[in-house]
Formats: structure tokens, sequence, C-alpha cells
């Protein structure tokens, strides 16, 4: 964003915009975080660097994230919890789900823990 420090926000892409919320909710290093399927609309090298901003987060800030990329699930958090029609179904880190559900993948396990058949 440093190239575009002059740009109105309104001007900016929406990964821009992007990149521009998700920077404006940890400028002052808050203890507590809540991202909105913050990579939403991030090219893959955006993607991978919020990741890598989150990751360095861990420890200082909770940090309460949604995401439907599992993938991203996966790789950050401590603890995932399922959501299926409105309701938290399961908690857990992707491990504990993975075995829970008696499936070999994570993305199985939501499928099946969230209430659909593998």
């Amino acid at each position: 964003l440093v190239d575009r420090a002059n740009d109105m926000a309104s001007k900016l892409s929406g990964g821009l915009k992007r990149k521009l919320s998700v920077a404006m909710a940890l400028i002052s290093s808050p203890r507590l975080v809540f991202l909105d399927e913050p990579t939403l609309g991030l090219d893959i090298l955006s993607r991978r660097s919020l990741w890598k901003h989150i990751e360095e987060l861990r420890g200082k800030s909770t940090v309460i994230l949604t995401t439907h990329y599992l993938e991203e699930a996966q790789a950050l958090a401590d603890r995932i919890c399922i959501m299926s029609r409105g309701k938290a179904v399961c908690i857990g880190t992707a491990t504990q789900l993975i075995e829970q559900a008696g499936t070999s993948s994570f993305e199985d396990a939501f499928v099946r823990l969230a209430g659909e058949e593998v």
C-alpha cells in the first residue's frame, strides 16, 4: 500500500481496499482482532503475505477469523469451529476434527461434520 499512500480509499481496487481494512485493524496492535474473510478477493501472493502477518500475531493477539477456505483455516487456526446452518457443530484442532470425523483429509472431515456425507 506504500505506493498508493496518497490515493483516496474509494479509488482503490477491491483487493487493495481489503488490504487497507486489514492494515487498519492491525495498526494499533490490538489484543483481539476480528477478521471476516480477510483474504477474499486477494491474489495468491497477497493472501500468503496476509497469512504470514496473521501467524506473526500468534501469542500477541487473539484472532477470530471467518473463512470459507479450508486450507486457510487448517494453516492458521489453533482451533476451528465448524458452523452448519448457523450453529456451531464442533470445535477442535484440524487434527482432532479429522480424527472425530474418521476421515483422512480436513476437507472430508468438514463435509462429514457439517452434516453431509463424504
